[in-house]
């Protein structure tokens, strides 16, 4: 990102690059299913992979456990409306120990989803909790603790809140923060970018993060889903107000609570796409064991 030279202290981060896998996906057109996903005991619970899926099934063939869900990337599931995809990919991201810092995990990105051009594309991905200490001891452990006290009730407050992957840039906010399950576990939601700096809070790089563990605490679910908002600029090219950057810098903490106020007013269907359509989808979610 620009102005690294201008990065504060409460911005300062670990250490690892973001995550630009290098797999070569493989794409699915989305099922026109109802969103209703319910838990069926009857039926067996199977990897599927990105395969188009409806609610009929095949002799011979096992059924996923919630046949609702109609995007599929290994373990994960999950309803994507039309209206926020038209097809998915599927990603089997390889460990990394070098410039990226993570173990093998799994990534379905959102094809044709609404915002484009963002600076993170709309994915949903999984990692082994297991995995992800034994690279991480000292940091994963840590995280794994204060999401599930915010997952028991606890109050998110002004710090960093939990996310995954590792990024070589700083949480510079959160807001519109919730915290609600899905289908095979729990987790929180809330508005966030990262920076190398003290950057204004604009419609490029703003996203929605949920952030949850499976309820046996095996995987960590991340999803990552650009959304706009009609009172942010449209990038970060230039401080708001007609500051310099220095005097924006330095008060860059007055101007983040005046922005996480105004943006905690605005209404779910007033960001694009709708936050309540955001948290339908995340509802929908199963690990399988």
């Amino acid at each position: 990102m620009k102005r690294i030279a201008c990065s504060l202290a409460i911005l300062s981060l670990t250490i690892f690059a973001c995550i630009f896998p290098t797999a070569t996906p493989t794409q699915a057109p989305l099922a026109t299913a109802t969103l209703a996903p319910t838990l069926a005991a009857t039926l067996t619970a199977t990897s599927v992979a990105t395969e188009l899926t409806t609610e009929t099934t095949t002799p011979g063939v096992e059924t996923p456990l919630f046949p609702s869900n109609n995007a599929f990337c290994d373990k994960l599931s999950v309803y994507i409306d039309p209206a926020l995809a038209s097809s998915t990919t599927c990603e089997t991201i390889p460990a990394s120990q070098e410039m990226e810092f993570h173990p093998q995990y799994f990534k379905l990105t959102l094809v044709g989803y609404p915002l484009q051009g963002k600076f993170f594309p709309a994915t949903i991905s999984f990692f082994s909790v297991q995995d992800y200490t034994a690279l991480l001891p000292d940091h994963v452990p840590g995280l794994v603790t204060d999401l599930q006290a915010l997952i028991s009730g606890g109050l998110p407050g002004t710090k960093s809140l939990p996310f995954l992957p590792v990024f070589n840039a700083a949480q510079t906010f959160h807001s519109n923060y919730v915290h609600f399950p899905f289908l095979t576990g729990n987790g929180i939601r809330y508005l966030t970018l990262f920076a190398q700096y003290a950057a204004p809070i604009n419609n490029h790089d703003l996203f929605y993060t949920y952030q949850g563990l499976t309820t046996d605490g095996k995987y960590w679910v991340s999803a990552i889903l650009p959304v706009n908002n009609p009172i942010l600029p449209d990038n970060a090219d230039n401080p708001p107000g007609g500051q310099t950057w220095e005097q924006f810098t330095n008060n860059y903490q007055v101007y983040q609570a005046d922005m996480i106020t105004q943006l905690e007013a605005q209404t779910p269907d007033s960001f694009t796409p709708s936050l309540n359509a955001l948290d339908g989808m995340i509802s929908t979610i199963t690990i399988q064991p």
